[in-house]
């Protein structure tokens, strides 16, 4: 038998460089794996302060001053020379990002990046897609511990300082609620926590102390559809949410107190102080099916108002709760969070419904977007759609209202103890 030794050698030749290559690939999926965020060797982190104190470490050995409270974190290690192995703190593509070394961390803060597996850690080495990645890609990336997790401060606890919020949103929301010194400070706010974009012409501010608010209320007309001089003007049906609005006096006092064995349950008294003398009442628009009046709630008198609450972490978020209310006569069933991280992306999200009663039963629904800027950019404002569902004036339920709505944040107030 006689052995051709070009076809040997070319033999020999294609069996170890198909060895070589099948080590290779076996090399890489020993140093990474795409389900396992410890293995990664470029990614990107939506760093918080409050997460862990290794991300106010990293900005300590990094010289970041004023220090953020969050941030983006993109480490890139794939280049076995050091000199070439980088970290960057915000948008990577960004002239103005702050670039340094991998070797400018601590061997312990290294560590800590590297085995940090939460949601909000994103493998930015290439990957391969495929037909069913633009299903199914999201929901791998959830963490099941962190969709729903106690509260990370113990502000957020206490019946003393729940009110603190650094949020000021233009419609509705939790109110901005700014510490003098932790159990004592004020609030402001445009509308209710309840109410959406246009919904309601109140406005109010309240002192603080101890768990106990004292506030004044008042209205800008501007604020709310459907409020004119003219007490007799009746609109066309076809007129979008000149309805199921609520209208504030011009003067009115509220008080409140949260029970002292935990945030959970605050109570309160609202009573009308002057109704003013020219008071623009609401435009009328008729059912078209029954022929009476679209309802609105025009606040008079007392009420009682109550709020049943249960903070929590929803995705990640810095503030979150469900909640069982009555305000103003109405009953109110919803969620609200901030700063929730989901697939990357980082969010405030409100759902309410308004029971029926004083006005017709309604959905408010607010997804705003906050992962738009860098660094303390990140989270300091968020911006998105509102809308409202509700019985329309042809008497079916629908879309009523499709607005924008924003919120800012103002900064951190003080340091205190929470879950690391």
């Amino acid at each position: 038998m006689v052995i051709n030794l070009k076809s040997f050698f070319a033999v020999i030749f294609i069996f170890f460089t198909g060895l070589f290559l099948f080590q290779q690939n076996s090399l890489n999926a020993q140093t990474e794996k795409e389900d396992d965020p410890r293995t990664w060797k470029y990614f990107k982190i939506f760093a918080r302060a409050q997460d862990d104190s290794v991300f106010i470490k990293l900005q300590n050995e990094l010289n970041i001053d004023p220090k953020l409270e969050s941030y983006v974190f993109i480490a890139n290690i794939m280049d076995p020379s050091l000199i070439n192995q980088y970290v960057v703190i915000g948008d990577e593509t960004s002239p103005d990002a702050s670039r340094f070394l991998w070797s400018d961390l601590s061997a312990d803060v290294q560590k800590a990046l590297l085995n940090w597996v939460g949601s909000n850690k994103e493998n930015l080495n290439k990957k391969k897609l495929n037909f069913t990645s633009v299903f199914f890609d999201v929901f791998k990336k959830i963490k099941v511990k962190e969709v729903i997790a106690p509260p990370a401060r113990e502000r957020d606890i206490l019946s003393t300082t729940a009110y603190i919020s650094p949020y000021f949103q233009i419609f509705g929301g939790d109110p901005l609620g700014i510490p003098i010194k932790k159990s004592v400070g004020f609030d402001f706010q445009l509308g209710t926590p309840y109410s959406g974009p246009m919904e309601t012409d109140i406005i109010g501010t309240s002192f603080h102390i101890l768990g106990f608010k004292v506030g004044v209320t008042s209205r800008i007309q501007e604020l709310v559809f459907g409020s004119l001089p003219d007490t007799d003007v009746t609109t066309s049906p076809d007129n979008l949410a000149y309805y199921n609005n609520l209208f504030a006096p011009d003067l009115g006092l509220a008080f409140s107190y949260v029970l002292p064995f935990g945030n959970f349950f605050e109570i309160g008294f609202f009573t009308t102080l002057d109704t003013g003398n020219f008071y623009p009442k609401p435009v009328k628009v008729k059912n078209e099916a029954t022929g009476q009046f679209m309802p609105n709630n025009i606040i008079r008198g007392n009420y009682t108002n109550f709020e049943f609450r249960y903070p929590f972490r929803a995705f990640g978020s810095t503030r979150s709760k469900i909640y069982f209310a009555q305000s103003f006569g109405e009953k109110h069933i919803g969620f609200a969070g901030r700063e929730l991280r989901f697939a990357g992306s980082q969010f405030d999200f409100r759902v309410d419904a308004t029971l029926s009663g004083k006005r017709n039963f309604q959905i408010l629904v607010e997804p705003l977007i906050s992962s738009i800027g860098e660094g303390f950019a990140l989270s300091s404002f968020a911006i998105g759609p509102s809308f409202r569902f509700g019985r329309k004036p042809d008497n079916n339920f629908g879309l009523m209202t499709v607005l924008v709505n924003m919120r800012l944040k103002i900064g951190d107030f003080f340091e205190e103890r929470g879950d690391r």
